[in-house]
């Protein structure tokens, strides 16, 4: 469920109001009030327009349309820290890191860590079975 109430503050913040949202995303000021009530889905396109618009990256948009405040991160990850992020990232540049004196791999090593679990036996290495192949034939 959308975070309506975040989406209200944010505009109020910011001195706006949902008629000048629709306005700036070129839609109807009573679509707009639906969707931040959560009463039809944002599509993605309004999503970026009000990342845009608010000028708060495009990740915090889309994890308070689902109303989960924790961004991305799934249970046992650690969550996303907005402040990291540049301001280049929400402009459609590449996601980039505040210099932190980290190379790319001190960066990123071991941050998948936890996040799949595979049942005990199996090996990820071995040939697929032959058998699947004629699921993809037929």
């Amino acid at each position: 469920m959308i975070d309506s109430a975040w989406f209200y503050q944010q505009l109020e913040s910011k001195g706006s109001s949902v008629r000048d949202l629709a306005r700036f995303l070129d839609l109807d000021p009573s679509s707009v009030s639906r969707m931040l009530r959560g009463e039809r889905k944002m599509s993605a396109e309004e999503q970026d327009g009000i990342a845009d618009y608010l000028g708060v990256p495009l990740v915090q948009i889309a994890s308070r349309r689902r109303g989960d405040a924790d961004g991305f991160a799934e249970r046992g990850q650690e969550p996303l820290v907005m402040d990291a992020l540049v301001p280049e990232a929400r402009e459609g540049g590449s996601a980039r890191w505040l210099d932190d004196g980290l190379s790319f791999y001190e960066r990123v090593r071991g941050c998948m860590k936890g996040t799949i679990t595979v049942a005990p036996g199996v090996d990820l290495t071995e040939p697929a079975d032959p058998e699947w192949a004629k699921v993809y034939d037929d």
